[in-house]
């Protein structure tokens, strides 16, 4: 494991540090700068926040602090759930290549949610906000309908934002949703992906990933209020598949494949699926899906929405800035880094 961060690196770190760690390999830019690593995460501080954005030339042996990632039309700052993104083909007027970051706007008070976009022309060097996804209500008091948690990919030549919805309230106590828009700057119709007819069910944290079948498949937390805790969890991990991965069947709370939250899903060069949750294990499933699961255990401790990155040759980055934490919680978080070969067999 490699150290990205700690609070020695900022002035103004305070406690937990850092949260929500996530990074990228870039692959649609120019020769010199394809091959570089990206890594963000949510950064505590006493004053605005905004997202550190670092990066590694040599495979991720090494790490700088290049940017960061600032609020530039709230005041607010930028506070919650940061996503790196890389185009992979031209949307609009941006260009393959471009570097994405989405994230939640969140003023101090909490009193607003807001999933803003800012993009990279010059390989993470400088950010530009670009356009918000969706807005929501309050942050910290649960009931005031905010919206949480965004992950960008493209599908059907369309950027494709995917979030979690707390603002209806009456029928979902939290849904899983996406936006799609073909330039970025335009935002069409909330598409419901995972809303329950249980009106305590809390789907959260979805993240997607294209299989080597063409399906796409889908991961998020399921958490239902007040049920049992088993083996020291409440929370668990489920997926589900879609043809077209836009269509959802939202009905559908899926199929669970680990103990725990926050888990996050990709695909490997060689066509299989790797998956994590809340612990140190990752899961992985060549069957596109189908059968058995198997756990595979990894040096790194479990973390809150740990990212995972394909690198080739059966690699993956494993991004992770440790275990939840409340905003006030005592807690000394770094950022680290892993690249872990996911073994065969």
């Amino acid at each position: 494991m490699v150290t990205i961060a700690t609070k020695s690196m900022f002035t103004d770190t305070r406690q937990p540090n850092f949260l929500y760690g996530k990074g990228l390999l870039t692959t649609h830019s120019d020769d010199q700068h394809n091959g570089r690593l990206y890594a963000t995460c949510e950064h505590y501080v006493n004053t605005i926040p905004a997202f550190p954005i670092f990066e590694s030339t040599d495979m991720g042996q090494s790490w700088r602090h290049v940017s960061n990632v600032t609020d530039q039309v709230n005041g607010w700052g930028m506070r919650y759930q940061p996503f790196l993104y890389e185009l992979p083909e031209k949307i609009g007027s941006l260009p393959a290549g471009i570097l994405l970051c989405a994230g939640n706007s969140i003023p101090q008070d909490m009193s607003a949610t807001k999933i803003d976009l800012y993009t990279s022309l010059d390989h993470a060097k400088s950010w530009q906000y670009l356009s918000t996804v969706v807005q929501g209500g309050t942050a910290s008091v649960k009931g005031q309908k905010p919206v949480w948690e965004p992950f960008l990919t493209v599908i059907d030549h369309r950027l494709v934002c995917f979030f979690s919805d707390e603002r209806d309230k009456k029928t979902h106590s939290q849904k899983l949703a996406h936006k799609t828009s073909r330039d970025g700057l335009q935002w069409g119709a909330e598409i419901d992906d995972v809303a329950l007819d249980n009106p305590d069910a809390r789907p959260g944290m979805a993240t997607v990933s294209k299989m080597a079948n063409g399906n796409y498949i889908m991961t998020f937390e399921m958490v239902v209020e007040g049920a049992v805790v088993i083996n020291g969890e409440r929370n668990r991990s489920n997926f589900k598949i879609s043809k077209n991965g836009l269509d959802w069947r939202p009905g559908d709370s899926g199929t669970e494949f680990a103990n725990g939250g926050s888990p996050y899903v990709t695909v490997l060069s060689d066509g299989r699926v790797v998956a994590n949750s809340t612990g140190n294990e990752l899961y992985v499933n060549d069957k596109n899906g189908d059968g058995k699961w198997t756990t595979v255990q990894t040096p790194m401790a479990g973390a809150y929405s740990r990212s995972l990155t394909p690198l080739g040759n059966s690699q993956v980055l494993i991004i992770s800035a440790g275990p939840y934490a409340g905003p006030t919680a005592k807690a000394d978080h770094e950022l680290t880094s892993l690249v872990f070969n996911v073994p065969t067999g």
